[in-house]
C-alpha cells in the first residue's frame, strides 16, 4: 500500500543563537512540504589507468533546503514565520494587537530557526515513523499568492546548515495544537484590498507578493575541513509584486509611461509610490467585531508595466504590472508586515 502524507507534520521554532537548537516548536497545517536534506554525491574526474568508466564517488557536504506551502492561519503561529522572515517585531499593547514585523537595527539580520518534519511509516512496515530535525536555518523567502476567489496561500523557503534523524518522533512535543480554519484569509472577503498611494483600490484579478532574503552563494559559505556551511549570510533583501489588473481607467498606465495620469509623452522618470496590500479572514476574532488581518506596506515601490495592452475577442482587457520596493529615507521602514490578532507578543529567545 502507499503511504499518504495526511498524518505528517511540519513545525518550526526559534533558536536563541547559532548552534542552539529550538526548545519549543509550533506546528502548522501545510498543503505541500518539500523541505529536506540535500546530500549531493558526485563522480570524481575521469582518470587514466584502467577501463573508461567512472572510478570513484565523493560527497560535497549536506545542506538543508526547500520549504513548505501553507494556507496561513493568522490566529497565532504564522507570526513566528513573519518574525523569522523579517528579523524584528514591535507589538502594540491594545486588543486586538498589532504586531509590526520589520527590519532589526542591523538591516541584514535574519534570526536562526529550527524546523522539524514528521514522516509517517507504512502500516505493518517500519516499527516507527521517521523524524527529521533541521538546525541552524534561516528563512530566505516568503511569498503570498492572492487569487480572486480562493484562500490565500503562503510559501516559505528555507536554507539550513545541519540536520538530525530521529527514528522515534512519537516522543516529540508541541507548543500548540493545530489552529482551525477561521483565521485563514480569503481573497474575496470584504475588507481586503490592493492600493497605491494617491490612487483608488486596484481591481486586481490575481497577485503575488514576495519577500526574499537572498543568501550568499553556498560555495562561498563552505570552508576547508568542514562538510557543513559555516554560516548563512544574507546579502540582499527584496520585496516584489506581480499584479494582474482589470482595465477600468488609464491612470496607472499613463502614470508609469508618461509620468502622470494626464501625461501625453514618454517620461524618463520611473514611477514610484507607496503600496499597501490587506488580507482578512472570513470570520471575526473571538469576542471581537473584526476579522484577523495581515497588511503588507512598502514605503516606496517602483512600478513597471509588463507587456502591452492586448485586445482579444470575447476577453476582458487586462494589464500586468510588476513592482519592487526601493530604499527609503532612514526614518521610514523599507517594508512591514502587520499581523492583527489576539496574541499579546512574540518574544524571540535569547
Amino acid at each position: 500500500m502507499s503511504v499518504t502524507a495526511a498524518s505528517a507534520t511540519i513545525g518550526f521554532g526559534a533558536q536563541a543563537g547559532k548552534g542552539e537548537i529550538a526548545t519549543s516548536y509550533y506546528r502548522h497545517r501545510a498543503t505541500m512540504v518539500d523541505l529536506d536534506v540535500m546530500d549531493e554525491t558526485r563522480e570524481g574526474a575521469p582518470e587514466v589507468g584502467g577501463v573508461p568508466v567512472p572510478t570513484f564517488p565523493y560527497k560535497a557536504g549536506p545542506v538543508v533546503a526547500g520549504g513548505f506551502t501553507i494556507q496561513p492561519r493568522l490566529q497565532d503561529t504564522v507570526g513566528w514565520l513573519l518574525y523569522g522572515l523579517m528579523g524584528n517585531v514591535n507589538s502594540a499593547l491594545d486588543n486586538p494587537h498589532n504586531h509590526v514585523f520589520g527590519f532589526a537595527s542591523e538591516p541584514s539580520y535574519v534570526p536562526w530557526m529550527s524546523f522539524r518534519k514528521h514522516i509517517p511509516r507504512k502500516e505493518g512496515g517500519a516499527p516507527t515513523d521517521l523524524g527529521q530535525i533541521y538546525k541552524d536555518c534561516k528563512i530566505v523567502g516568503g511569498s503570498l499568492v492572492l487569487p480572486n476567489d480562493a484562500p490565500l496561500s503562503m510559501r516559505i523557503d528555507i536554507l539550513g546548515r545541519e540536520f538530525l534523524l530521529d527514528h522515534d518522533p512519537s516522543t516529540w512535543t508541541w507548543a500548540n495544537n493545530f489552529e482551525s480554519w477561521e483565521s485563514i484569509p480569503v481573497a474575496c472577503q470584504t475588507g481586503g484590498f490592493v492600493k497605491i498611494a494617491g490612487g483608488p483600490e486596484l481591481p486586481v484579478v490575481s497577485a503575488t507578493v514576495g519577500f526574499q532574503n537572498v543568501p550568499l552563494d553556498i560555495r562561498q559559505e563552505r570552508i576547508y575541513g568542514d562538510p557543513f556551511l559555516e554560516d548563512i549570510t544574507v546579502v540582499q533583501r527584496r520585496l516584489a509584486y506581480d499584479l494582474m489588473v482589470k482595465w477600468n481607467n488609464p491612470d496607472l498606465y499613463a502614470a508609469i509611461l508618461a509620468g502622470s495620469s494626464v501625461g501625453t509623452e514618454w517620461s524618463g522618470k520611473p514611477y514610484t509610490a507607496s503600496f499597501q496590500v490587506k488580507t482578512v479572514s472570513s470570520m471575526d476574532m473571538d469576542g471581537m467585531n473584526e476579522p484577523w488581518s495581515l497588511i503588507i506596506d512598502a514605503t516606496k515601490v517602483m512600478m513597471t508595466q509588463v507587456g502591452g495592452i492586448t485586445l482579444a475577442g470575447n476577453q476582458s482587457i487586462l494589464l500586468r504590472f510588476a513592482g519592487v520596493a526601493l530604499e527609503t529615507d532612514p526614518s521610514q521602514p523599507y517594508a512591514t508586515f502587520t499581523l492583527r490578532n489576539l496574541i499579546a507578543s512574540y518574544t524571540w529567545p535569547t
